[in-house]
């Protein structure tokens, strides 16, 4: 699968189709044009956007997703593709055949133990201490993570992250970095959920996360070890208000490059191996999942790229 953008809109337009490409029209300024197959994420970020039926189709059969916000830049909605993959019904019968069985609880494990190994890697990264707690935490970790590892790493890794004073807060928060957490975790969802759909999963059966009022339980396991990826990035640009242009330059994280088993992938690529290893799993072709190790390739790594 090449590489896809994500595409931001936050001004008054209207998004319509012209010749099978996605027209962007707005007042006072040229029309601009994308073709569907380009975006990964289209982000819908003014109350007074219109966009047609067509163009959402056009999304849709691209394997494109929509992200819609609400007044306080936090998502509010998604348009996810429901693609014609054959494998839907075999896909779900495996995924529920997983449920309290050990290759569940190991699956969680591993995706634990990665979200602990990179909130290590970024302390090391950004010349914070705490590092090592963590890293033995990974090793800690059990099957179906029985005594809560993650849950202590998390505390932990916050404490050290930001040098100021830092509160983590989910819901609602309007300063500089959670603001800015909060909406590159919301995008990174969207790309997570897409690639799960699109590999014909249920993103509502969980490993870890298993909330019944939650359809996207899937998306939140495969999210964690990719976290750091939007956390490294705040951590090096949370100054000022997050404004307009600051959610643009937030978006930058989308080009980082992921180590993954020592191969390098850029995110959008990386997300979709992690994915895939899943699908083999389920088909007994693989025993682990491929996670990330860090990001940031250094040139001399290039001819790894995957």
């Amino acid at each position: 699968m090449s590489e896809h953008r994500i595409l931001l809109i936050e001004n008054p337009a209207s998004l319509s189709v012209d010749l099978g490409r996605l027209r962007i029209r707005r007042d006072g300024f040229e029309d601009s044009f994308v073709l569907p197959k380009d975006i990964a994420v289209l982000c819908l970020h003014h109350h007074t956007i219109q966009i047609s039926v067509q163009a959402l189709r056009g999304l849709a059969e691209a394997s494109a997703s929509v992200l819609v916000t609400d007044e306080i830049h936090h998502p509010c909605a998604w348009f996810l593709p429901q693609v014609g993959n054959g494998d839907l019904v075999r896909r779900l019968r495996q995924q529920m055949a997983l449920d309290s069985t050990e290759t569940k609880a190991k699956l969680w494990q591993a995706l634990v133990q990665a979200r602990l190994n990179t909130q290590a890697v970024n302390l090391r990264v950004l010349n914070r201490k705490g590092a090592l707690r963590l890293e033995r935490l990974a090793q800690e970790v059990q099957p179906a993570d029985k005594t809560k590892c993650e849950g202590q790493g998390a505390k932990h890794y916050w404490a050290y992250l930001f040098e100021a004073e830092f509160s983590r807060e989910k819901q609602g928060a309007e300063d500089a970095i959670n603001a800015r957490l909060n909406f590159g975790y919301a995008v990174l969802r969207a790309m997570v959920a897409r690639s799960l759909v699109l590999a014909g999963l249920n993103p509502a059966l969980g490993l870890g996360h298993c909330s019944m009022e939650n359809p996207f339980n899937l998306a939140d396991d495969f999210i964690e070890p990719y976290r750091f990826v939007v956390e490294r990035h705040v951590a090096k640009n949370h100054i000022g208000e997050f404004n307009s242009q600051a959610r643009k330059e937030m978006l930058g994280f989308v080009t980082q490059e992921i180590k993954l088993n020592g191969a390098g992938y850029r995110l959008p690529a990386a997300i979709n191996e992690s994915v895939a290893s899943f699908v083999r799993i389920l088909d007994g072709r693989a025993k682990q999942l491929n996670l990330p190790e860090d990001m940031l390739i250094q040139a001399d790594d290039e001819e790894s790229w995957a």
